[in-house]
């Protein structure tokens, strides 16, 4: 989405913005400040129970991934789907792995969209699904390496990526170890983004992974479609997933299908965790009350963007606040508003407009917004915030073409253009 001038940013319907915070009627204010906190949590003035039920409307938890595949093929009929490796691919695969890199992305299952729903021309041409929030076995990933070069001694080769978390990278190791003892060209490429995990806490494990890799494959998918080498794509990916960093925040926790009604864990009444993870996985704050939006989001961009937090300041910038029109800065980004799961339009429109205000308000350039849901957790309530720092000068990749790429059509079920 191509962003307008500051001065002709879209308004909330209602209200006019500025700052961080509502400037609202006298009449609005008292309710429409009220309204955006129940939006984001329980307008309950007790505290929450410490378990409540959920349902999940699928048929059998053992085959819900299975199912739910199966009607994304009926959905997009380009895309077809090997239910015996759980393996989403594109339909014209048997020409395009010809002359062309092919790129694999793979994760547990209760992500969706990703990865499946990035399948598709100038995007992947696979993805790999394991059980809910379980990795894919070595044998899957090895499949769909398999499925993606039939004759690895002429194939142009594969990109493999998947997010940075323990059974995703065993797995791979495995199947990459294993392609490659049989003549298969594979590069793989793990993805870690999660600033909410800083330097001290990763250690050797590092970041988690949460929607980077989708921005980075945008790039470089379409570098693949136009026929660019497995060593180039891989350099590029590398050097993109440096560039970028994520946070979310949750409003409530999610609860796994293992049967049509289970257990659903709840924060307390009144509270966001912010940077919690993308199965749930403790933040590194509890808020309470509720801060208003305009406020969480400053912090969102402050956790994203300092570049003084030796801790958690990831993205390269080379400073965290950049004068009025600074030429030469490496201040242009592109901002991405993911829903956890059942986040809906209304509320990710109020993070994202905020999120370009506060980006703005700190002198970066918002080149470009992708707002929905791409990254999930089942149900989960909340909102992520991806920043990617475009390229500077010619790198790997000058911003031009970075931005061109970024901009390039993709035919799949999930990506919004």
């Amino acid at each position: 989405m191509l962003l307008p001038p500051h001065s002709a940013l879209p308004r909330h319907p209602c209200q006019a913005i500025t700052g961080r915070r509502y400037s609202l009627t006298h009449h609005q204010s008292k309710s429409s400040h009220k309204h955006l906190h129940a939006i984001m949590a329980t307008a309950e003035a007790t505290p929450a129970p410490a378990a409540k039920e959920t349902f999940h409307l699928i048929n059998d938890p053992s085959e819900a991934i299975n199912e739910a595949m199966s009607g994304l093929t009926t959905l997009h009929p380009t895309l077809s789907y090997s239910a015996k490796h759980k393996i989403t691919y594109r339909s014209d695969i048997a020409t395009f792995r010809e002359n062309h890199v092919t790129t694999i992305g793979f994760a547990g299952g209760g992500h969706e969209p990703m990865f499946t729903g990035f399948v598709g021309p100038s995007y992947l041409t696979c993805a790999v699904s394991g059980t809910i929030f379980a990795s894919p076995t070595a044998a899957q990933i090895l499949a769909a390496i398999a499925l993606c070069q039939p004759h690895p001694a002429t194939s142009p080769g594969t990109l493999l990526v998947c997010g940075n978390y323990t059974g995703d990278i065993l797995n791979a190791g495995l199947a990459v170890t294993r392609a490659q003892a049989l003549g298969y060209r594979v590069r793989f490429v793990p993805v870690g983004d999660d600033v909410a995990v800083g330097r001290a806490q990763g250690g050797r494990v590092g970041r988690r992974g949460l929607a980077g890799h989708l921005v980075a494959l945008k790039v470089v998918c379409g570098m693949a479609d136009e026929g660019v080498g497995l060593e180039e794509v891989g350099r590029v990916m590398e050097g993109v997933v440096g560039d970028v960093g994520t946070v979310g925040v949750g409003f409530d926790r999610v609860g796994l299908p293992t049967g049509v009604v289970g257990g659903l864990p709840v924060l307390p009444g009144e509270t966001v965790e912010l940077g919690m993870g993308a199965h749930g996985e403790p933040g590194l704050e509890r808020m309470s009350p509720v801060p208003l939006v305009g406020e969480l989001v400053g912090r969102m961009v402050g956790l994203l963007t300092d570049v003084g937090d030796g801790d958690r300041g990831f993205i390269p910038f080379e400073k965290a606040r950049y004068g009025d029109g600074e030429e030469g800065a490496d201040n242009a980004v592109v901002l991405v508003v993911n829903s956890l799961g059942s986040t809906g339009d209304g509320v990710l429109a109020v993070f994202a407009g905020e999120g370009v205000r506060e980006l703005r308000g700190r002198g970066f350039r918002v080149e470009r917004v992708v707002m929905g849901p791409l990254v999930t957790s089942l149900k989960m309530s909340g909102v992520g915030m991806t920043v990617w720092r475009l390229p500077v000068g010619e790198g790997v990749l000058g911003a031009a073409e970075a931005l061109r790429l970024w901009d390039r059509r993709v035919d799949v079920v999930a990506w919004r253009q």
